[in-house]
């Protein structure tokens, strides 16, 4: 089994183009991906929810059944990306076998679902966790300004400087597909493993997990990041998450 995190928040714009896009891919792959997909809708103000509740009821979209198996978390009010995280891949891990997949994408349809399939494979092959990177050769950005690639590449820099880890690079991006086996084990072994709230979880996810190093294998495939098919106002304050990250490295950097 795949299970796909799908954290979101105020999504009604994208999720629906999102999810046809899966359920078009299954199809076509067939049995190699029999999938669940864990929508965990964070607080939404919009339509996100409802949109959910009618495709889990009518499991259809845009008159094709789906392809697979739709799970809906609900948060009451908004808790933050690390807080959906954890609902959703604390679902997977207590759910799931130790042979399955867990890969986490962002709702806004920037993340492509067909590159999952190269992700899925490398797990498959022996790697515990395949990171999508913008910074591996033949990675493509499309709809991203200058300056939040500029922003972007320096805290790459300042992450590879601080807590290096091999063949890693990109330390922010939440795409990303895990042996749930083995990410289970850093789960079980840390008592406060999702301690992050906000944006700083997708960091600090990387970081616990680099702790076990002798037992999880990391590695990246190139991104192919389609901004330009976002819709809607980023959900990011990005000077707060910038200000936020740089503790996050202080204090695992100096208290752990």
């Amino acid at each position: 089994m795949i299970y796909y995190i799908l954290p979101a928040y105020n999504e009604e714009l994208n999720i629906l183009n999102l999810l046809n896009n899966f359920n078009n891919f299954f199809h076509i792959e067939g049995e190699d991906f029999k999938s669940k997909v864990v929508v965990i809708d964070d607080g939404s103000k919009d339509n996100t929810k409802s949109i959910l509740i009618n495709l889990k009821k009518d499991n259809k979209i845009f008159d094709k059944e789906l392809n697979f198996e739709l799970i809906n978390i609900v948060h009451e009010k908004n808790k933050g990306l690390g807080e959906a995280l954890k609902s959703g891949i604390t679902y997977c891990l207590k759910e799931g076998n130790t042979d399955d997949v867990i890969v986490t994408m962002d709702c806004d349809n920037s993340h492509t679902i067909e590159l999952s399939k190269q992700m899925i494979k490398k797990v498959r092959e022996g790697d515990d966790v395949v990171i999508a990177s913008r910074y591996k050769t033949g990675a493509i950005t499309k709809g991203l300004s200058v300056n939040r690639k500029l922003l972007s590449y320096v805290g790459c820099m300042i992450f590879k400087i601080t807590f290096p880890i091999k063949n890693v690079e990109d330390y922010t991006c939440g795409y990303r597909a895990f042996n749930l086996q083995k990410f289970k084990k850093a789960y079980e072994a840390n008592d406060n493993f999702f301690s992050e709230k906000g944006f700083t979880a997708s960091v600090d996810i990387i970081l616990k997990l680099k702790k076990f190093k002798k037992l999880i294998k990391m590695n990246e495939v190139p991104m192919i990041l389609r901004y330009d098919l976002k819709k809607g106002a980023s959900k990011m304050s990005i000077f707060k998450t910038v200000f936020q990250t740089l503790f996050l490295l202080f204090r695992r950097k100096f208290f752990k």
